[in-house]
């Protein structure tokens, strides 16, 4: 019976793997006790599970060992199949990048990758750059590059596009609008170019190099990149389905997520996969790491990357720096409905990694200052003789900023990353509001460095922008300096907010015009069906111009709904629409000079009519500078 009883409770037990907790001492980096943390973490995972995300896995981790690991809710509501840490795969976004900075510093710790050396020197001839930059500059994302939204996410339609990494990489290879070094802009593209580096340094496919030489030996089992979980049936039916939110209080099926770029953000796994990874980075004590040969390459690792980490901060060579009691790194990740974070403190050999599917960021704080920040009494003494609170104020943009036509939805805040408006509250706090729900109170400590004060209402600001550095020249803001490719900029001219308002209105005065123009044509010509008058040779080319107005609106028009509905396509997607742009401006201009000749010719039209023609000329003329000022006629 003892043998029957015991072979039954290690069988239940084998069936639950999702809900694993061990009886361990110690306390975690923000002094909660592990006997106290289960019932904390379940708590607060109470609190969003059905609500923020319908499922999330959260493994902890503790001088190389897992000590908690717990699904949450379901990785397939339809079918009520439970997250199970240690099974269900996710998405892991953004924090992708890590590996790919690991990957660089194990080819520098072999002497073949330089830093500091020009990048171009280990690029084929087919990239050609503005100005040179260097992996350093890759790694500290302040290479110089805009984002580009196009082709950075594909979905289940478009997934045929996927090329190659160099032939993704050159088909949306977008400008270097800053000069390398100056400001932190996240930057997909230059992370994706990094991976591409490392393959040409190892001469192997990059994911094959990250398999070989960073998940394997990580003991990462249940962990690919794109190249070898596409199409991998087995293992992506151990996938969460993706979903969002529904408007309803619940949620609906949502698209997985294939990028060209891939090293950038696609790689799948579990969340107990990327425990083992967190193990691997925090070996004991001099004791290196399975990921390099000598021991110091961690603690090079665990140091700023920029060379001048105050004024121009960046990352510690590709890891970010969470929230913390302690020294802590880590990454964040999101792609088209899943949200990931891992951190982990080295000296204390402490970590945790969480994955969520459906979610949004609400999650990812709350979490963090569970397991790492210390409750405190923040207080910031009144310095005095401190610039005034208003020499800061201003709208923001992020330098992570979208190219061509996606610049136009950066700017009206449909492209995920808003800008800010900074507002001074006294003379000594501002406040930042990142659209109308998101604010957060900030206090003046040092010139012109404002720490965190109050985001009580909103706690993911505290964790996204804890402190802000203003970069000021001739009493104006010229940047926000916050590092990791967070920076932001004052807007720079012709892309103000009067600007920007009046490109909205033109855009619609123009757009309503000419949408409105064939439905008064038509009823003007069954008008003239019951009166039959003679048409004159200025009544066709006027009534042309005007159609091919039309058509350039409607294209446009259908393109923001395009990218309203939802931006998960490529560049080639779209070209059509661009270059028909060009069809429909042409013929607007061919159309026009017919107009003014013929109306030259006759000489008899109506004062009425050339009025018209005059009114329609100059919307039609505003309409396309607007759209070319916003890069309309430029793909890439």
């Amino acid at each position: 019976m003892r043998r029957l009883l015991a072979a039954l409770f290690l069988l239940v037990f084998s069936l639950t793997p999702f809900s694993l907790a061990f009886a361990v001492t110690g306390q975690t980096p923000s002094g909660l006790s592990f006997t106290e943390m289960e019932a904390r973490i379940d708590a607060l995972l109470s609190e969003h599970i059905g609500t923020t995300t319908p499922g999330a896995a959260i493994v902890v981790v503790h001088e190389g060992e897992i000590i908690f690991s717990r699904g949450y809710g379901w990785a397939d509501i339809q079918n009520q199949i439970p997250i199970d840490p240690a099974v269900t795969v996710f998405e892991y976004g953004s924090i992708s990048k890590v590996f790919v900075w690991v990957a660089a510093m194990q080819l520098v710790e072999q002497g073949m990758l330089d830093l500091d050396a020009d990048a171009r020197t280990y690029l084929p001839d087919s990239f050609v750059f503005d100005k040179s930059f260097t992996m350093r500059n890759l790694i500290n994302h302040n290479a110089g590059f805009e984002d580009y939204l196009l082709g950075m996410f594909l979905d289940t339609r478009t997934v045929e596009q996927l090329g190659s990494l160099e032939e993704a990489l050159l088909d949306s290879q977008p400008r270097q609008i800053f000069m390398p070094g100056a400001l932190s802009a996240y930057s997909n593209w230059g992370t994706a170019l990094a991976a591409f580096i490392v393959e040409q340094i190892s001469g192997q496919d990059y994911a094959a190099f990250e398999l070989e030489n960073v998940l394997l030996p990580s003991n990462m089992r249940n962990t690919l990149n794109q190249p070898d979980w596409f199409g991998n049936d087995a293992f992506l039916a151990k996938k969460a389905r993706a979903y969002s939110a529904n408007g309803e209080g619940g949620f609906q099926e949502n698209i997985w997520t294939y990028i060209p770029t891939y090293p950038a953000g696609a790689m799948n796994g579990t969340a107990e996969d990327l425990a083992a990874f967190i193990i691997a980075l925090t070996p004991p004590a001099n004791e290196p790491s399975p990921l390099f040969e000598y021991i110091d390459m961690l603690e090079t690792i665990f140091t700023p990357s920029s060379p001048d980490p105050v004024n121009h901060p960046g990352t510690y060579h590709g890891f970010m720096r969470p929230i913390s009691s302690l020294p802590a790194f880590g990454h964040g990740g999101a792609t088209a409905a899943f949200r990931t974070d891992f951190a982990f403190v080295p000296e204390a050999r402490f970590g945790y990694v969480l994955l969520t599917s459906g979610a949004w960021q609400d999650l990812i704080p709350p979490v963090n200052d569970l397991l790492l920040v210390r409750e405190q009494v923040e207080t910031h003494a009144i310095i005095s003789g401190l610039p005034s609170a208003g020499e800061v104020e201003g709208r923001f943009l992020p330098a992570r900023r979208y190219g061509k036509f996606t610049e136009f939805f950066s700017y009206a805040g449909m492209a995920g990353n808003p800008m800010i408006q900074i507002s001074a509250l006294d003379e000594n706090t501002i406040q930042l509001s990142a659209g109308a729900a998101d604010t957060a109170v900030y206090v003046q400590t040092e010139p012109y460095l404002y720490q965190i004060l109050d985001a009580t209402e909103n706690p993911h600001m505290a964790y996204f922008y804890p402190t802000l550095r203003f970069q000021m020249d001739d009493g104006l803001p010229q940047r926000i300096i916050m590092g990791e490719g967070a920076d932001f900029t004052s807007l720079p001219a012709g892309r103000t907010m009067p600007f920007l308002v009046a490109s909205l209105a033109i855009i619609a005065l123009c757009g309503g015009f000419f949408l409105i123009a064939p439905v008064v044509l038509g009823i003007l010509f069954v008008i003239r069906r019951e009166k039959p008058k003679a048409r004159t040779r200025f009544g066709h080319f006027y009534t042309g111009f005007l159609l091919s107005n039309t058509l350039l609106a409607l294209n446009n028009l259908l393109l923001f709904a395009r990218f309203g509905i939802s931006p998960f396509f490529s560049a080639s997607v779209v070209a059509p629409q661009i270059w028909m742009n060009y069809v429909f401006a042409g013929l607007a201009g061919i159309l026009f000079i017919g107009s003014v000749w013929s109306l030259r010719r006759a000489g008899k039209e109506r004062t009425t009519r050339k009025v018209l023609f005059g009114i329609a000329v100059t919307l039609a003329v505003l309409l396309i500078v607007v759209l070319r000022n916003w890069g309309f006629f430029v793909l890439l």
